[in-house]
């Protein structure tokens, strides 16, 4: 009898486990998915940088965030998850990548010009529209590899990378080394490493990939 008993008990445990791990996965899964806030005063005063890029995948021209931004994005991130995270610092939204730069641009446009165009095409001024927060994991024999980042309602994003798509074909160059819709308006928040520059180049569609919507109070 006591044998069956404990052959009873362990199924039972096992079922009692399974519901416990299905319940918190669930949980977390709700809390991330609950609006993320921002301070409306934190979507002014982006600014414009040529960065020192590094290898291929490097941001070469960004719009760089308040520090505020993104550290209030950080923590509601970390409080939710509860994960080690680590944080880019400073975030921005990349406008082109090196590699870019260098397979359509080099020799034709100068890094100080195609920032002026971003210029020209309204990045920097006037308030950001952040929509939503993105989550991607990647799983491999090696590692398991996380990512958040913000993603944004950015018209002046995508006219900037037309614009200079156009330059390039007014220019007889050949279109094949730039795609304009290869980057999305995207901000990187965390990430489970530091090697922040191997998601890039994001591409994201928001009816598709959003986790949860930040709005601005």
């Amino acid at each position: 009898m006591a044998r069956t008993n404990r052959l009873i008990k362990i199924p039972i445990a096992l079922v009692l486990l399974a519901l416990v791990a299905f319940l918190f996965v669930r949980s977390a899964r709700d809390s991330r998915a609950n609006p993320f806030t921002v301070e409306r005063a934190q979507l002014t005063g982006w600014t414009l940088e040529i960065e020192a890029a590094s290898g291929p995948s490097s941001p070469l021209l960004v719009l760089q965030a308040p520090p505020d931004f993104s550290n209030g994005l950080f923590r509601q991130l970390f409080s939710r998850a509860m994960e080690s995270l680590s944080m880019p610092v400073p975030a921005a939204i990349p406008l082109l990548l090196e590699g870019e730069f260098d397979r359509a641009f080099a020799g034709r446009m100068t890094p100080e010009a195609l920032l002026d165009v971003a210029r020209s095409a309204g990045l920097g001024a006037g308030a950001l529209q952040p929509r939503c927060m993105v989550y991607r994991r990647v799983s491999s024999p090696e590692r398991t590899r996380q990512i958040y980042f913000a993603l944004f309602d950015l018209p002046a994003f995508a006219a900037f990378r037309a614009q200079i798509g156009d330059r390039l074909a007014a220019g007889g160059s050949a279109g094949a080394a730039y795609d304009p819709a290869a980057l999305s308006p995207a901000m990187v928040v965390a990430a489970s490493d530091t090697e922040f520059n191997a998601w890039l180049p994001i591409k994201a569609d928001p009816d598709k990939d959003c986790l949860a919507p930040i709005v601005a109070n």
